[in-house]
């Protein structure tokens, strides 16, 4: 009798048991169920926009967006449009009943008139640890504006210099040296492809720049100070006055030359040395089995006479308008932190954070070139400046007065700068 007791005692403890658990289980899964239905609810509203104008960008922009929505839940729209009127577009979008985008890529040239239309949200996702330790100051220059972090630095192009090591064994530290090798040039089996010694598109300010940025001043360090404009250096002129010599040793017709020819020559061996920009490693790397040439930052011209590449660096902006602002700087963050280590690999984007690696090593070098490099301005009154002195360099090359064209081109821009203040 007492065995039947104490089994029945222990039927009911495991029933009650039971029940118990069965309400624990129960209570968990409906508290899951509402916190799922509540996230998901939440989700539904942070869904995000994100313009662009490179279509080069698509795969990346495509596989960040998937992965973020993986990570996220967070669904982010792509949209490619037209880089004409870029800002006036992205501002007349944000205004309207649509709405415009949450973030939007945009360069560097472009970051001050999107700052004065209102459409920009101060960069607040970094540490200043972060930002010292995996940005160059460079990339950190270029995303300020008005003594703020207005974007989120991404990707940079700049030119520099690239030699065939089949020709050449090391890269020259000053053209003159060029000089010297193309005076010391004798044909043989070995070069009987080269038809140039020194090539590049003299017909491209991008590639021409070099030769006087390093003493010109577009704004000061970030680009926007307007008190901070000198154009017209004597050593501007010395440069100038040089490279108008170059055309007595090279003879290249800026009628005729294309950034795509030129660099065609270097693949099939035709060239020694010539001036590239950023996304030609990726033409030749495609088109060649080996590294057979160097990649080296663009010489001085004499031992006196110093350089710097030009650099644009493209951004990413969290739109002010935007009604997500906080998942619009989280997906920033990851879109140009995060994922960077991908980006040159699907769109042969050079990312300007730190520490990413490369197949080739080479590769460092055009960080140190862009760390090196003058920023295109931000100043909406320089941007003509381009216009003017790509004629200058032109009318330069064929022989025209050195004097002349830089200080007619100095009193243009000066004269607009002067009439805004």
């Amino acid at each position: 009798m007492r065995h039947t007791i104490y089994r029945r005692a222990i039927a009911i403890l495991v029933v009650l048991l039971v029940f118990a658990q069965m309400g624990q289980v129960a209570f968990s899964y409906h508290q899951k169920q509402k916190e799922a239905a509540e996230a998901g609810q939440d989700m539904e509203q942070k869904a995000l926009t994100l313009w662009y104008t490179d279509e080069k960008l698509n795969s990346y922009l495509v596989q960040t967006a998937a992965d973020y929505k993986k990570q996220t839940g967070v669904d982010v729209t792509l949209q490619l449009v037209t880089a004409v009127d870029y800002i006036e577009h992205i501002n007349t979008a944000s205004i309207s009943d649509l709405g415009g985008p949450d973030l939007f890529v945009v360069s560097s040239e472009l970051l001050e008139k999107a700052r004065l239309a209102g459409l920009t949200v101060e960069n607040d996702s970094f540490t200043e640890q972060e930002l010292s330790k995996d940005f160059p100051a460079k990339a950190i220059d270029a995303a300020t504006c008005g003594g703020k972090l207005m974007a989120y630095p991404f990707y940079f192009e700049t030119c520099f210099l690239l030699y065939n090591k089949n020709y050449a064994d090391s890269a020259p530290s000053t053209i003159d040296e060029i000089l010297d090798y193309a005076d010391n040039y004798e044909a043989t089996d070995a070069t009987e492809k080269v038809e140039n010694i020194f090539k590049w598109n003299v017909a491209d300010i991008f590639s021409n720049f070099f030769f006087i940025s390093n003493y010109v001043n577009l704004g000061g360090e970030t680009g926007d100070d307007p008190t901070q404009v000198s154009l017209d250096a004597q050593e501007v002129k010395d440069c100038l006055a040089y490279y108008q010599s170059l055309n007595a040793f090279f003879a290249i017709d800026a009628d005729e030359v294309t950034t795509d020819n030129v660099l065609q020559e270097f693949i099939d061996g035709k060239t020694v040395y010539t001036i590239a920009k950023t996304d030609a490693i990726a033409q030749i790397d495609a088109a060649a089995d080996s590294y057979f040439y160097g990649i080296a930052e663009v010489p001085n011209l004499t031992d006196e006479l110093s350089t710097k590449g030009l650099s644009v660096t493209n951004s990413v902006v969290v739109n002010a308008y935007s009604k997500e602002r906080d998942t619009a700087k989280e997906f920033a963050r990851f879109l140009t932190y995060d994922k960077a280590d991908e980006l040159y690999a699907m769109s042969n984007k050079m990312p300007v954070r730190l520490g990413v690696s490369y197949e080739n090593p080479e590769m460092s070098v055009l960080l140190d070139q862009y760390e090196n490099s003058v920023e295109v301005p931000k100043l909406t009154d320089l941007s003509n400046y381009w216009i003017e002195m790509e004629i200058a360099f032109a009318n330069i090359w064929k022989g025209n007065d050195v004097n002349t064209e830089v200080d007619s081109v100095t009193r243009k821009i000066m004269s607009q700068l002067q009439a805004t203040e």
